[in-house]
């Protein structure tokens, strides 16, 4: 019993400190084969690509016990590390087409917050830029900006010198991008990062700054003073928040259990009870998905939190495996995930109802195989715009989403971990989609 339990000079001590082998973390990406249609009014034709497959190495660092040991504090460091021979025939350099997401995100913002954006950035400008007629425009748009009148609706009246002054802007910020869509490469878009905001000036130089005051993590300036946009940059050689989680020294069922989360139970992401009190949404409970209480055998289920999302997640059993001749219980998420959402089953908490006229349902829950990660962008990137992850099959098997989109290519994963000591023998990491 005891050489399951988190002791320091132990072998499973060792191995919760630093996994002795990566997991992989698997990226799809929707290629959009049909980007000038789209711009017509036809809709998206997708390509699933990937897997582009990464090793995810993972080290506690700030490793604090509790007087009676039954506790250890720590954060853990992430590092990513392309891992080509899994990846083959795909690469990093690989050419895709796909949504344009820190222009889009970026135009998100200045429609939805028209007033707050403008008035800061200009806050910031010489008052003489107030001559410049771009500015003017700008100033008649908040003037005129009503609860029921975006600004884009608003724009459509401008006089078509007003729009193509407003257009120089932007062409100069996002390089003369001629579609809502982006060609670039995986190793540009998860990491690396696609530039903007090189080198501006004016009315521009203005926008980039207040882009820059966001502090939106997935958004970094680079020495040169230009912006970079990538999906997981911030994740890499970083850590997720500092947990609390139990050693199995009193309780060998609790063993790496997370007790407390940045000092916290709950979140305050998802919606609450009418009465004020957290709901069973923002509890947090789990693992971290890395290892597990030993002694596996029969247990149907059991609860992974995951930081990316803001959640936990239930996996269940699917039956038993081996790796490497190490015997292995496998496990996969269950289809609550995303496919059971709703007052139907008590956890309509997730309903956010952040997506107006959109793909949310009249009780503001998403439909089968969707869910509204917009809260949850905030706490972990900072960003204020609208993302949705979607299970792939859902795009094609529910109405309402396939009006949407179209796309192909399937994947099926699971987790596996040891029997005995409950640490993680192969993981296949996540899958990211997003839809914004």
């Amino acid at each position: 019993m005891k050489a399951t339990e988190l002791r320091q000079g132990t072998d499973q001590y060792k191995r919760w400190e630093a996994l002795p082998q990566p997991l992989d973390f698997k990226v799809y990406i929707f290629n959009v084969t049909n980007p000038y249609e789209v711009m017509q009014g036809r809709r998206p034709k997708v390509v699933e690509v990937g897997p582009y497959v990464y090793f995810q190495y993972r080290q506690k660092d700030n490793v604090r016990f509790s007087r009676d040991r039954s506790k250890v504090h720590f954060s853990q460091q992430q590092m990513y590390v392309f891992d080509a021979e899994s990846s083959y025939p795909l690469t990093e350099n690989d050419e895709l087409t796909v949504l344009n997401m820190h222009m889009n995100s970026i135009l998100q913002i200045i429609d939805n917050q028209a007033k707050e954006t403008i008035t800061n950035f200009r806050s910031d400008v010489n008052n003489t830029l107030e001559k410049i007629p771009v500015v003017r425009v700008i100033k008649r748009i908040i003037e005129r900006t009503t609860p029921i009148q975006s600004i884009l609706q608003i724009a459509e009246d401008e006089t078509y010198d007003s729009l193509r002054l407003i257009n120089v802007e932007l062409n100069r910020i996002f390089g003369r991008p001629d579609t809502m869509f982006l060609r670039t490469t995986p190793k540009q878009f998860l990491f690396d990062g696609v530039p903007f905001c090189v080198n501006v000036i004016g009315i521009a130089k203005a926008i980039c700054k207040e882009i820059e005051k966001r502090n939106t993590k997935t958004i970094r300036t680079m020495p040169d003073g230009s912006l970079r946009f990538s999906f997981f940059s911030h994740k890499n050689m970083t850590d997720d928040g500092m947990f609390t989680i139990n050693t199995g020294i009193k309780d060998p069922s609790r063993t790496q259990m997370i007790e407390l989360w940045n000092g916290r139970t709950t979140l305050d992401v998802w919606n609450n009870r009418s009465s004020g009190l957290s709901s069973s949404c923002n509890k947090i409970h789990g693992t971290d998905g890395s290892g597990y209480p030993p002694f596996r055998t029969g247990v149907e289920r059991m609860t992974i939190f995951s930081t990316d999302i803001c959640r936990t997640v239930d996996i269940k059993l699917t039956g038993s495996s081996s790796y490497e001749g190490i015997p292995a219980l496998r496990y996969e998420i269950d289809n609550n995930f995303l496919h059971e959402i709703g007052p139907e089953y008590g956890n309509d908490c997730y309903c956010v109802n952040k997506i107006p006229k959109s793909i949310v349902k009249s009780n503001g829950c998403l439909y089968k195989g969707a869910l509204d990660l917009s809260n949850c962008f905030v706490v972990t990137t900072g960003g204020s715009v609208v993302v949705v992850v979607v299970v792939v099959v859902a795009v094609d098997s529910v109405d309402e989403l396939s009006v949407a989109v179209l796309s192909v290519a399937r994947s099926r994963e699971a987790n596996g971990l040891n029997v005995y000591t409950g640490m993680a023998v192969l993981t296949a990491g996540r899958r990211p989609k997003l839809f914004r």
